[in-house]
């Protein structure tokens, strides 16, 4: 599988990062972006439930979109309907290394308190998930968490920032990879 030609769904193609990110891997692989722009609306349940299906139905799963606490559910419901039967192997979702900094450091930058509480529970949801089994066939789950993606602006120019060869390197890596990856952790210094 890994090094085919494989079927991939994305969230938050739409994004910056995901803009970038579509544009690297439909180069070698068959990509279907899921936004709001091709008729999909993550806060509808019916819309999480399409998406989850499609999902299953793919081989890889980036879940990228970040709309309330969407990410976490989907995660959820693809592991109550994954079986041996369904395609998708590996589910890559991306939260944010914001969820292991010091409280002083979070209000310095005025990080929005419900973004955080999201992906802590996509954190808490991918670690479950990750960890539940730890042989035999299963959908892998990876969460990518990202510190700093982009310029920033204000009193944090100047911040170290990952860019979108660090993401496209870093989802390569993990697609590429035979061994399960669980978290990943990136960052500029």
């Amino acid at each position: 599988m890994f090094g085919d030609k494989m079927k991939i769904l994305m969230t938050g193609h739409t994004s910056p990062m995901g803009k970038e990110l579509y544009a690297h891997l439909v180069k070698e692989h068959e990509v279907i972006g899921v936004s709001r722009e091709s008729g999909y609306d993550l806060t509808k349940q019916e819309d999480v439930e399409k998406v989850t299906d499609m999902a299953l139905d793919s081989d890889i799963f980036i879940n990228l979109a970040h709309v309330s606490s969407a990410q976490s559910q989907m995660l959820l419901m693809i592991n109550n309907k994954w079986n041996k039967e369904s395609r998708l192997f590996l589910t890559i979702s991306f939260g944010s290394l914001a969820t292991k900094l010091d409280n002083d450091i979070l209000r310095a930058v005025n990080i929005d308190r419900q973004y955080l509480a999201d992906k802590h529970k996509l954190d808490a949801v991918n670690n479950s998930l990750a960890n539940q089994k730890p042989f035999g066939e299963q959908c892998q789950f990876t969460l990518v968490r990202v510190l700093n993606y982009g310029e920033k602006t204000g009193s944090r120019e100047g911040e170290p920032t990952c860019n979108v060869d660090d993401i496209i390197r870093t989802v390569d890596y993990i697609i590429s990879e035979p061994m399960y990856v669980g978290v990943l952790d990136i960052r500029r210094f």
